[in-house]
């Protein structure tokens, strides 16, 4: 006769929670309530700002920081007495919330579109860019220099170069 365990629900898996209840959640679980509510995707590259709270993101750091000291002790790594790493898991928290992940945590940047007034039809390229992501199978940063070029036609609508800039960089 097998015997069945039963395991915890996942926090988020309850769509209805009070405000009290959330509160009470790490600020991980509390986002991933309210994108589990509003059924949107959240893979590891996508943009989820809209979802996140003033003060939710240090809260983040400080949660990520917390399960990297984990991960380091599970690596038998003495963060303790070696100076090299006693600040490590807050370099590897802010590493991936401010720079790595960057892009998942602000806003998109307002993108407007204007008429082709000089009925532009050349190409127009801007770089380097500095680009940062992560290999979502090893979170390994990836860290390179695009260039984006753009062919208008002359009946095109344009965006403006520094817009391009800003979306890749996440800034």
């Amino acid at each position: 006769m097998s015997q069945q365990t039963a395991e915890a629900p996942d926090p988020a898996s309850r769509i209805f929670r009070s405000e009290d209840e959330l509160a009470g959640l790490p600020a991980s679980e509390r986002i991933r309530y309210r994108l589990l509510a509003a059924a949107c995707r959240h893979h590891a590259n996508d943009n989820i700002a809209a979802h996140i709270r003033d003060g939710e993101i240090a809260e983040l750091k400080d949660e990520v920081q917390a399960k990297m000291q984990e991960v380091l002790r599970a690596l038998v790594i003495d963060t303790d007495n070696d100076h090299n790493t006693n600040e490590t898991a807050k370099r590897v928290a802010k590493m991936f919330i401010e720079e790595v992940f960057r892009g998942r945590y602000v806003p998109m940047p307002a993108v407007t579109e204007f008429p082709n007034a000089e009925r532009l039809n050349e190409l127009m390229i801007v770089g380097p860019i500095t680009v940062r992501s992560a290999c979502s199978h090893h979170l390994c940063p990836i860290i390179g220099k695009v260039w984006i070029g753009v062919l208008p036609n002359e009946h095109s609508n344009l965006i403006g170069l520094s817009k391009y800039a800003a979306s890749a960089t996440g800034s």
